[in-house]
């Protein structure tokens, strides 16, 4: 969608919220990269054990998809594999890596070129678990990112546990690394405890004290990581750290796809991505890992498009005013509406259902049809099947239509 429409709540695809865009609201549109970490932050996730085939097929579907920069741990066994496999297949994406010494060199030599150098910034996780001085934890990560930069690589200052630390502590810790070279800081919420605002605030911060790139890694721990990833997105952020359905250490992070359909239809974001191919992806990373979609599940959930009534949507269609019966239109993520007849449906559902099959009746019928329906959906304790519905329109007066 270009930025200068009139009337960028509207498109041929959706019709979303115009205060949205009210000028008081204003948010300067600017480039961002959504920054892969199903693969990375999935190595943390309790209940998944990728194998080295499973990490080059993400990978590739995520530069299907569209996707710019995917990243790895170089923890795991099959690290070393995993990197040559992606890199071999010369995907247009960078392959951003954790430094790990004694492995991180072994990667260099394949030729990655981006970097992620880990501080743990937290006071209480340096004393009690590292039991590490600050000065000496700050000392490792400028001398990690000075040799990722001698090596020709870009180096990101990823500020484990950030949204606990201190203005003071965030601020000694950037600038630390600003000198060391880094090219772009990460705000970490490790545990998903900031809000929002609390999020935009830091990112303001952290680009006031260094004038870098800022991107952010948010946890789902209370759900606000997609509203979190938004806010730094409003306050300059211009990385987004992303997994395929929220994939993630304990609850997850901010998900893909809900990202990428809020920058493009509330903030008129173009992203760059298929997203007819959203849900597609969603699937593979499903089967991958056999962790199923959640229902509710913006997007990709089976209950995103599920509907019990059509009335509206049809008198929305037929006035050629249809996006405004959805927040986007299903087609857009490559989904169509999934009308079932049930307790709660109305004529409109049940006129639908019969059309897909090919089937017409009667006002007087449909009257007959609909609270015939609702009863069974009752005593079924759940909608009817097509055939249950089928059976039941027959038995009414539905006759094929002509």
């Amino acid at each position: 969608m270009s930025p200068q429409s009139k009337e960028p709540w509207r498109s041929t695809h959706w019709h979303c919220s115009p205060h949205n865009f009210d000028p008081s609201l204003q948010v300067p549109l600017h480039p961002v990269a959504l920054h892969d970490i199903t693969v990375r932050d999935g190595e943390e996730c309790a209940d998944v054990a990728f194998t080295v085939d499973d990490k080059v097929r993400i990978a590739e579907a995520l530069a299907l998809v569209g996707i710019k920069r995917m990243e790895l741990f170089l923890t795991v066994p099959g690290w070393l594999e995993a990197v040559r496999a992606i890199l071999r297949r010369k995907l247009p994406l960078d392959l951003y890596v954790t430094w790990h010494p004694g492995r991180v060199e072994r990667v260099l030599e394949l030729g990655v070129r981006h970097i992620m150098v880990w501080y743990r910034i937290g006071e209480e996780h340096q004393r009690y678990d590292l039991r590490r001085s600050r000065k000496e934890l700050l000392d490792q990560a400028a001398a990690q990112i000075a040799a990722a930069r001698q090596a020709g690589c870009v180096a990101n200052l990823f500020l484990v546990e950030g949204s606990r630390a201190t203005l003071e502590q965030i601020q000694e810790a950037v600038l630390v690394g600003k000198q060391a070279g880094a090219s772009a800081v990460t705000v970490v919420d490790s545990y998903g405890v900031a809000r929002p605002a609390a999020v935009g605030f830091l990112v303001r911060q952290v680009r006031e004290w260094s004038g870098l790139e800022v991107d952010v890694h948010c946890h789902n721990d209370f759900g606000l990581s997609t509203a979190n990833v938004l806010a730094a997105y409003e306050a300059g952020a211009t990385g987004l750290n992303v997994a395929v359905n929220g994939l993630g250490y304990r609850a997850g992070n901010a998900a893909l796809d809900e990202v990428a359909l809020a920058l493009e239809v509330l903030y008129g974001v173009d992203t760059g991505l298929r997203l007819e191919m959203l849900p597609w992806l969603g699937k593979l990373v499903e089967e991958i890992t056999g962790i199923p979609l959640d229902y509710f599940k913006p997007i990709t959930g089976k209950g995103a498009f599920s509907v019990e009534q059509w009335k509206t949507a049809s008198a929305m269609e037929t006035a050629g005013v249809r996006p405004y019966a959805f927040p986007f239109e299903p087609e857009l993520v490559g989904r169509t509406p999934r009308v079932v007849v049930g307790k709660w449906s109305d004529v409109g559902a049940v006129a639908k259902k019969l059309s897909d099959y090919g089937l017409t009746a009667s006002p007087e019928d449909l009257g007959r049809i609909l609270p015939e329906c609702q009863r069974a959906g009752i005593a079924h304790h759940r909608p009817l099947t097509d055939d249950e519905f089928l059976a039941v329109a027959r038995a009414h007066g539905a006759v094929p239509a002509e």
